[in-house]
C-alpha cells in the first residue's frame, strides 16, 4: 500500500489526477449545501410569512368587531396552504376562504393574494374593513395594505399607512415599530370603495 501512495505522488499525472477528484467532490459537498440552505431559507420565508398574516390581526382594529374574522387566500401558493394548515391546526374558530375572484374580497377581514395571482391584478381594491396582505414587488403600488418583504433571510413587513386608512383600520404602533413605511409610486386611488 505504501508504495502505491508514493506513486501517486511521484507520477505528477497520477497526483493531479488525486487532486482532481479531490477537487470535485469538495465542490459538490459545497454545492450540495448552497442548495440546501437556499430551500431551508426559502422554505422559512413562506412559514414566516404565513404566521405573520396568521398573528396581524393581534395588531389591527377592524371598524366593526367580530368574535371571529374571515382569513381569505387568492392563489394556492406555499403561504396560503401553509396558512390554511395553521389556522385549522389552531381550532381558534376563525374561517378560512379560497377565493377564485377578487371581487369576493368583501366578505374577508384579512385577504392573502399570491404572488401569481397580483401579476393579473392591475388594483387591488381597498374595501372597507378589509386587510390585504401579498409579497409582489408591485403590492403596496397596486392598492395593497401589507407586502411581506425577504430582507437579509428575514420577512419584514412593509405597510401602506393610506391604504390602510382609507379601509378604516388601525394599525398598532407595536407592528408599525418592526414594519417598512414605503414611499408609494402613486397614492391617487380612489378611496374606499363599499
Amino acid at each position: 500500500m505504501k508504495q502505491i501512495m508514493v506513486g501517486l505522488f511521484v507520477k505528477p499525472y497520477h497526483f493531479c489526477r488525486l487532486y482532481t477528484l479531490y477537487f470535485m467532490v469538495a465542490l459538490a459537498f459545497f454545492i450540495n449545501v448552497l442548495v440546501h440552505k437556499a430551500y431551508a431559507n426559502n422554505a422559512a420565508d413562506y412559514e414566516i410569512s404565513a404566521v405573520y398574516i396568521y398573528r396581524f390581526s393581534q395588531f389591527i382594529t377592524w371598524p366593526k368587531k367580530s368574535e371571529k374574522l374571515t382569513y381569505c387566500t387568492l392563489g394556492t401558493d406555499k403561504v396560503a396552504l401553509t396558512l390554511s394548515r395553521l389556522l385549522k391546526a389552531n381550532h381558534s374558530g376563525n374561517n378560512i376562504v379560497t377565493l377564485t375572484n377578487i371581487n369576493q374580497i368583501n366578505q374577508c377581514h384579512i385577504a392573502y393574494i399570491s404572488p401569481q395571482r397580483e401579476l393579473d391584478l392591475n388594483q387591488i381594491p381597498i374595501k372597507q374593513g378589509v386587510l390585504t396582505i401579498g409579497s409582489g414587488e408591485a403590492f403596496l403600488n397596486k392598492g395593497g395594505m401589507i407586502e411581506l418583504r425577504s430582507m437579509d433571510n428575514k420577512v419584514r413587513p412593509a405597510i401602506a399607512l393610506t391604504h390602510a386608512k382609507k379601509a378604516e383600520l388601525l394599525i398598532s404602533s407595536k407592528l408599525l415599530k418592526i414594519a417598512i413605511l414605503p414611499t408609494l409610486e402613486k397614492d391617487d386611488h380612489k378611496g374606499v370603495q363599499p
